[in-house]
């Protein structure tokens, strides 16, 4: 029996598997390092609120202060104090880096000398506070 006779002329050599590989490889990499910054940098955009002070109800109307410690603007959706909602804000946006006082009207007075507690819903998420009925 003869041994079959290899013919080269239609392989692809060593170097040029390995060149085509490296190329491949790096084309891969950079695809995931453009989709890794691009999504890095749009969840690194959000607004962070935070309470400065203790919240206090006089009669039907909350008053805090909050500010927005985030990279983007904080819509405020609506908030609830002891299973009433309201969403009449003024200011209804808190800017980057801004402190705002808000008044926030219930339809309902509060009795005094309790402790509420009370949620904020943002287009960013939601803050729960406690709050001092006076």
């Amino acid at each position: 029996m003869r041994g079959k006779r290899i013919d080269k002329k239609g392989e692809i050599s060593t170097p040029i598997i390995t060149i085509l590989v490296t190329v491949a490889a790096l084309a891969v990499t950079g695809m995931a390092i453009t989709w890794m910054a691009s999504t890095g940098s749009a969840a690194s955009m959000q607004g962070a609120l935070i309470i400065i002070g203790t919240p206090v109800v006089q009669n039907d109307t909350l008053y805090m202060t909050v500010k927005n410690i985030g990279t983007a603007d904080a819509s405020l959706v609506s908030c609830n104090l002891n299973s009433t909602t309201s969403s009449n804000f003024t200011p209804s946006t808190v800017r980057v880096g801004e402190s705002v006082s808000l008044q926030v009207k219930f339809s309902q007075p509060f009795s005094p000398g309790h402790t509420l507690r009370g949620t904020l819903s943002t287009n960013q998420g939601t803050l729960q506070f406690s709050a001092l009925s006076q």
